[in-house]
């Protein structure tokens, strides 16, 4: 018997690289603002979390900004 990815996704660690992504939301679901909100995430870097993952865990600054396709500042 595996265990449940879905169960075992951490909202608060970057499902790419599995450091914080220091996301306000998880923090706090109640949270209005956070570092991601002004960000564009290039559709190719979307591609790459897991399944299991998707819309249960953000992307980190750092992948993002690590990211050739990124344009962060």
């Amino acid at each position: 018997m595996s265990a449940d990815p879905v169960a075992e996704c951490d909202p608060t660690r970057c499902p790419l690289c599995g450091e914080s992504n220091r996301c306000a939301r998880a923090a706090d679901p109640e949270a209005k603002k956070c570092w991601c909100m002004n960000e564009t995430f290039p559709r190719n870097l979307l591609e790459r979390v897991p399944e299991h993952a998707v819309r249960r865990a953000c992307i980190c600054e750092r992948c993002l900004r690590d990211h050739p396709e990124a344009s962060v500042e």
